[in-house]
């Protein structure tokens, strides 16, 4: 089966579990959309948190195409600055490893393909003091761009 998240212009609704530092549970619910153009990929993406004080999570992710089963990234998020990270192809899973410009966070995410319109994606983020988050959340491909 080919991969089809980053490899498809198309949109993807999110669907899962946030958890803070501390382990506790919040309901994420997100987009993303994502976009070819000749030389660079974008991914435009958001994630809303549930909880008494609800939080919107963005990132816009500019990819280079990949060669053979690699490539590199930069994500702009407002919380955390500007992110630097990289793809890599291993089978049914494409997984990421990233850091701040200035090594302050640093974290991995991997998304395993169910099918061709599904993905089911775990991720963490730390800095020097331990886990900052944590994530498990279901991909679904509502439509192709």
């Amino acid at each position: 089966m080919k991969h089809t998240f980053l490899f498809l212009e198309s949109t993807w609704t999110g669907k899962g579990t946030y958890y803070d530092q501390n382990g506790n549970p919040l309901n994420a619910i997100g987009q993303s959309e994502i976009v070819h153009l000749k030389n660079t990929w974008f991914i435009n993406s958001s994630m809303s948190l549930s909880g008494e004080n609800p939080v919107e999570l963005k990132n816009d992710y500019e990819i280079m195409p990949f060669e053979n089963d690699i490539t590199s990234w930069k994500s702009v998020n407002p919380e955390l600055g500007t992110l630097l990270g990289s793809f890599a192809i291993v089978e049914d899973s494409i997984i990421s490893l990233f850091s701040s410009e200035k090594g302050e966070v640093f974290g991995s995410e991997i998304l395993t393909q169910i099918n061709e319109s599904e993905y089911s994606a775990k991720g963490v983020l730390y800095n020097a003091a331990g886990k900052i988050s944590s994530w498990s959340v279901q991909l679904i491909r509502e439509q192709e761009i």
